[in-house]
């Protein structure tokens, strides 16, 4: 370099602002930006930049933006609600969420209370390398009004001349498409008056002193209005319920409905209905959901780009997933990855939106269209017969551990190798997983996968007897006589027939049993199982009691139990004695009844199963109950209550305190009597049995009455009737 040119780089260095004392003098700085009242220290040398543009660099805001009344509220209180104004939002969530469309609709609001400048800049979203910081500035800076000497150097130059034009000045800057906090952190303003909305796919939990605002989906109302905004409210009204499906199968996502409602405007002939059959192809969904270069596919695809291959891994496994939530274990299972590595994995993949949490610590969830993409990844880069084979993994290893947890609710031993679990470990993982179990029959089902299929709905018996999924448990059980019919195998098929009588009795469709037990009993004979034959006839039995048939319940019973006993089934000998103590009792044979209840007792102490002992004992308390030998009754009530606690049936023992509430009622003991309803009314709505919530509560009423106590009492009856308007006893007498 020669001399000439290094004094012109000294000069030029001495201009920067990198020096504490250089002041850059604006006449007219573009977007408003004047600082000709800041004044250079004596001695110093000054760089006057000049523009007569102010820069307003904001998009078009969308004339048919809908809903985000809540968020916009929240973010203008943030930036307009303080005396200097100012500060940072991050507005984060899943692609196609309307991430920037809000932070347009929210910068046109913001502009008059930042009248010096509206800057908007593109981050290019999921490559962090396609982005040069360096020409942002420069960009910047030139729409501030610099340009020739006056213009930085350094990136360090640049940086410092950014603030210091933005110092005490009313601007207001969008970063759009942010990749992480290494790219806006240098650009967001230091100066109180300036205002920053960042969005980004990403959470950018890194940022300091960012109010951060998550995006979700929009709700059903604000869904259908972006319909109706753009093909007009007649057609939508028109269509109610096709509206409503297309919204289902977009899964509120604004950019999919944006689409939808852009390509049934552009086909006037196409009904709302037929574009939701057509959405309803999930071979096809994506492609259907583009429109000019508006597409759902291409958003999904700039964040799967920016994966490293081990979230790749796992984002594709999610493709094949239950989409009501998964858990890490799950997860392990389908990729190779420790239950560890598999929870930090989803958690980035959280932090980049692509999944969700659901309402229950530990688990996740992935965005239907999103799903779709997922497998449409692992279908391209893996094959069909991953795919596959993925299921077939998944659906046995639900299959395992829903074995594994009837075992433990049912009272048997675990095997060794298997970390031991509580009965209400077991339970509550059920409840967990059962709208997960429900997906994973249904695809077991499509990809006939039936034995795992059959022993998923096996073990899922006892808890649905004891939770009330009733969606679950007639979804589940028809689906497992289904792969029973294609399995060619007449025993599975009666014990999934059986499954679905229980389904169907619980739900009060008892024509429904009658028709399976038709079957079924048919097939027990030609089959030659006294078993099989003695497990329906118990449930015809069943139905015949329910129809006032009470004498010929009674024989179908002796008949079971005569099986039973052939076959020295003593569980099932159990079930036939305490049915047959229901029908003495009903008939007025008390003395009959008892005996059947202390008979099955027993027998259901010979195979360990406290569960049924419990309901043996809760029989025997209201016998004593009915015969006024209250001391006895409680007596009883309190051992089923111990039984049912050991292996965490809350129904049962919401029952039981209802059983030992009447039995301190007859004696006059109210306190401890309403005490009791209260607990058994917590055990109700931990089940979620309205049915027997509203009878507890009207028990309760009856109580207060007695009592004196009008108002309380009419408070619980209309609870109950506003539960269960028919709920007027125990509605679930009889316990199988």
């Amino acid at each position: 370099m020669g001399k000439r040119d290094k004094k012109k780089n000294q000069r030029r260095k001495s201009n920067s602002s990198s020096s504490p004392h250089a002041v850059v003098h604006v006449a007219h700085v573009a977007g408003g930006i004047n600082l000709l009242d800041r004044h250079e220290p004596e001695g110093h040398n000054a760089a006057y930049v000049t523009s007569s543009v102010r820069p307003a660099q904001l998009p078009a805001d969308d004339p048919e933006f809908v809903g985000r009344a809540q968020e916009i509220a929240g973010i203008l209180v943030i930036l307009t609600g303080k005396p200097m104004h100012g500060g940072a939002v991050s507005i984060s969530g899943q692609p196609g969420v309307g991430k920037t469309a809000l932070a347009v609709r929210l910068a046109h609001k913001l502009a008059p209370s930042y009248p010096d400048a509206q800057l908007y800049v593109n981050l290019n979203g999921a490559d962090p390398n396609s982005v040069d910081l360096e020409q942002i500035l420069d960009s910047l800076l030139r729409a501030l009004g610099f340009s020739g000497s006056a213009f930085p150097e350094t990136f360090e130059e640049k940086i410092s001349q950014y603030r210091s034009t933005l110092a005490a000045k009313r601007c207001l800057l969008v970063l759009d498409n942010a990749v992480n906090e290494a790219q806006v952190r240098p650009l967001i303003p230091g100066s109180p008056g300036c205002a920053t909305i960042i969005t980004s796919r990403s959470n950018l939990s890194g940022l300091v002193g960012v109010k951060r605002f998550l995006l979700s989906t929009l709700g059903h109302s604000d869904s259908l209005e972006i319909l109706r905004q753009t093909i007009g409210h007649d057609r939508v009204q028109a269509e109610n319920e096709a509206a409503d499906l297309v919204v289902g199968l977009c899964g509120s996502l604004p950019l999919a409905l944006k689409i939808s409602a852009n390509k049934l405007r552009d086909r006037s002939t196409w009904t709302l209905g037929y574009y939701a059959n057509r959405l309803q192809d999930e071979r096809r969904k994506l492609q259907l959901l583009q429109s000019g270069d508006l597409a759902v596919r291409a958003t999904f695809v700039l964040s799967y780009q920016g994966l490293t291959h081990t979230r790749k891994t796992v984002f594709k496994r999610l493709g094949v997933t239950p989409t009501s939530g998964v858990s890490a274990s799950l997860i392990a299972e389908l990729s190779g990855f420790d239950e560890v590595e598999a929870e930090e994995i989803l958690e980035d993949l959280l932090d980049a939106n692509l999944v969700q949490l659901t309402q229950e610590p530990g688990r996740y969830r992935v965005h239907d269209l999103i799903k779709v993409f997922a497998r449409e990844c692992l279908e391209a880069e893996e094959g069909r017969d991953e795919i596959e084979a993925l299921i077939s993994k998944m659906t046995n290893w639900y299959a395992s551990k829903t074995d594994e947890a009837d075992d433990v609710i049912r009272g048997k031993e675990t095997p060794k190798h298997i970390e031991p679990l509580t009965p209400q470990a077991a339970t509550d993982w059920l409840e967990l997983e059962i709208d997960a179990l429900t997906e994973v029959v249904i695809a077991a089902y499509e990809d006939g996968l039936d034995n795992p299929l059959l022993k998923i709905s096996s073990s899922l018996s006892v808890f649905f007897q004891r939770r009330f999924h009733m969606k679950a448990w007639r979804t589940i059980s028809s689906y497992a006589v289904l792969a029973a019919r294609r399995l060619g195998c007449n025993g599975c098929l009666i014990n999934a027939l059986i499954e679905q009588i229980k389904a169907s009795e619980r739900a009060h469709d008892h024509d429904s049993a009658m028709a399976l037990l038709d079957e079924a009993r048919q097939l027990s004979k030609e089959m030659g199982s006294p078993r099989a034959e003695s497990k329906v006839l118990i449930q015809l039995s069943s139905v015949a009691a329910h129809r006032g048939k009470l004498a010929e319940a009674k024989q179908l019973l002796q008949r079971s139990l005569e099986l039973s006993r052939a076959t020295k089934d003593a569980h099932n000998q159990g079930l036939c004695h305490l049915d047959l103590g229901d029908i003495h009792l009903r008939m007025g044979a008390v003395a009959e009844a008892a005996k059947c209840f202390n008979a099955a007792r027993l027998r259901f102490l010979s195979v360990r199963d406290r569960h049924c002992q419990g309901i043996a004992l809760r029989k025997i308390s209201q016998l004593h109950l009915k015969l006024q030998e209250f001391n006895e009754a409680v007596s009883a009530a309190r051992l089923a209550a111990q039984q049912f606690e050991s292996v965490h049936d809350i129904h049962c023992l919401g029952m039981t305190y209802v059983d030992l509430a009447e039995s301190f009622v007859a004696q006059g003991q109210s306190n401890e009597a309403g005490a009791l309803l209260k607990k058994a009314c917590k055990c109700f709505e931990m089940v979620k049995d309205a049915g027997c919530l509203a009878w507890a509560l009207r028990l309760w009423a009856s109580m207060d009455v007695s009592n004196g106590q009008i108002e309380a009492a009419e408070e619980k009856r209309a609870l109950a009737h506003r539960l269960n308007p028919s709920s007027a006893r125990d509605p679930y007498q009889k316990v199988s």
